[in-house]
């Protein structure tokens, strides 16, 4: 049975959350593309969905107003104590209790594969977004080295296993079909950075809930699917998402509207 984002994060959000805490900055080179992809502006309204405990604040501009949307109670619940925006909701990704056309940017970052609802999730976002508004969305592609480090290697030493679905070549087309213009494609590689190798190890033992590994086992598993090197006293490992950002057009948002109601019509 597929497990979802909130099934697995009610079971092990405080692990991800110690590892981001204890590594605050480990991610930064992934967040700063993201909201630089996004071309965030003064006054923007940005909805972070999933948000888990709130990390994309820690990179974002004050001026910006963040809205964290989450599913999972569990994550929500060990993360109260962190400054995760001024509106927090817990709900599901595909029926977000927000008013249509209210926000200018949707992000999700490194979540969706744990949802089999994406298409859902593209259209709530198109609904969410003002017109001109930008959708980015990050997540692994099908075939990489880290979707085989995922679905192989933490997938066997993890207890409640890893099945993600990852992007694949039809995730762009089901953006388009939504309704939104995709401005940006493409596979990014970046380094998630560390000040020793045992920090490198304990952040992925955390992060993906690697219980049944000891720290030998998770280096290997590493050297085996990923890529890392020193560079004087620090240590940086490879990670690659694939990152789309795509527009809500108005003409774009009423061809869809009227397709979705010509389906629904007998």
């Amino acid at each position: 049975m597929f497990k979802t984002y909130k099934d697995i994060f009610n079971q092990r959000g405080l692990y991800y959350h110690q590892a981001m805490v204890h590594y605050p900055y480990a991610r930064e080179e992934e967040f700063y593309h993201t909201i630089n992809l996004a071309e965030i502006n003064e006054g923007d309204i940005v909805c972070d969905a999933p948000s888990g405990g709130g990390y994309l604040n820690n990179f974002l501009k004050d001026e910006a107003k963040v809205i964290s949307v989450e599913t999972s109670a569990e994550f929500l619940k060990h993360c109260k104590n962190k400054n995760v925006g001024e509106t927090i909701i817990c709900n599901s990704l595909s029926e977000i209790p927000l008013e249509a056309e209210s926000v200018d940017r949707v992000i999700s970052l490194a979540a969706l594969h744990h949802e089999s609802n994406k298409k859902d999730f593209y259209q709530e976002s198109l609904r969410l977004l003002k017109n001109d508004g930008l959708v980015c969305i990050a997540d692994v592609m099908e075939g990489t080295g880290v979707s085989k480090f995922l679905n192989v290697f933490v997938n066997e030493y993890n207890s409640m296993g890893h099945k993600g679905e990852f992007f694949n070549e039809d995730t762009k087309k089901d953006l388009e079909s939504t309704g939104f213009d995709i401005s940006y494609a493409s596979s990014v590689s970046f380094d998630w950075k560390f000040d020793s190798l045992k920090d490198m190890v304990n952040f992925c033992k955390l992060l993906f809930y690697i219980d049944l590994a000891d720290d030998m086992q998770i280096l290997n598993g590493i050297e085996k699917y990923l890529e890392y090197e020193r560079i004087g006293n620090r240590y940086y490992l490879n990670w690659e998402l694939y990152f789309l950002t795509g527009r809500k057009c108005h003409k774009s948002h009423e061809s869809h509207e009227r397709a979705t109601k010509a389906m629904k019509e007998p």
